[in-house]
């Protein structure tokens, strides 16, 4: 029977460093999303509710605006939590 070298076998040395940071960068994205669609939810809510369309686009750009940021910096959704703070007062009051 031929060996097939093209296999993976169990001795395989797997490299554990990129598998880590290809799953941190996994997670981040992840969170960063998450944030980002809540923050879509509630320029959802000002502009259908409220009628503030206005509001509402400047409330998107910023939650791009601060997703880029976040996932280049490294906050991830530390950096979309203030506009998610703000977008949810806008709610509130308006």
């Amino acid at each position: 029977m031929a060996d097939d070298h093209s296999a993976a076998t169990a001795e395989d040395v797997m490299d554990m460093p990129a598998h880590r940071e290809t799953y941190a960068d996994f997670l981040a994205l992840t969170e960063i999303s998450i944030i980002s669609i809540l923050c879509i939810l509630l320029l959802l809510v000002l502009w259908g509710l409220k009628g503030d369309g206005g509001v509402a686009l400047i409330g998107f750009f910023l939650t791009l605006a601060a997703a880029a940021f976040g996932g280049l910096s490294g906050l991830t959704w530390r950096a979309v939590l203030p506009v998610f703070v703000l977008l949810g007062l806008a709610c509130i009051v308006l």
